[in-house]
C-alpha cells in the first residue's frame, strides 16, 4: 500500500475515533444526567412507581448501554488499525495476513479482516 493511501486511510481512522468517542462521551453525559436519583425529581407529580415508566427508563439504559459497549468494540478496532498502520501491516488480515480488499477498507477503515473471516473471529 502506498505511503498516500496509508495517510488516506490514518486520516479516516483518526477523524472516525474522535467521532466516536464524542458520541460516547455524550451517551456516558446523558446517562449519568438522567440518572434514576434524579428521576423522582422529574417525576414529582406522581408517586414515582409508574410500572411504565420504569420500563421505559430500564429500556433506554440498556439501549444506551449497548451502544457504548458497540462504540466501544468500535474504538478498540480503530486502535488495533493504527498500530497496524504504525507495525506496517494495516491493510492485512489479523487472521493469515492476506490483504484486506481496498474497497472494503475505504468502507470500512478500521476492518482486521476479510469479509470471508469475519466469522471465523
Amino acid at each position: 500500500m502506498t505511503a498516500d493511501k496509508i495517510a488516506h486511510f490514518s486520516k479516516m481512522l483518526h477523524a472516525e475515533k474522535t467521532r466516536i468517542e464524542a458520541d460516547r462521551d455524550r451517551y456516558v453525559r446523558d446517562d449519568k444526567s438522567g440518572s434514576e436519583e434524579d428521576a423522582p425529581s422529574e417525576l414529582s407529580h406522581n408517586d414515582g412507581n409508574n410500572p411504565a415508566d420504569e420500563a421505559t427508563n430500564l429500556f433506554d439504559r440498556e439501549r444506551d448501554g449497548a451502544a457504548t459497549d458497540n462504540m466501544n468494540r468500535i474504538l478498540a478496532k480503530i486502535d488495533r488499525a493504527l498500530v497496524k498502520i504504525e507495525e506496517g501491516t494495516y491493510g492485512l488480515s489479523d487472521i493469515d495476513g492476506t490483504p484486506i480488499p481496498m474497497a472494503r477498507l475505504e468502507a470500512l477503515p478500521y476492518a482486521l479482516t476479510t469479509v470471508d473471516q469475519e466469522d471465523t473471529i
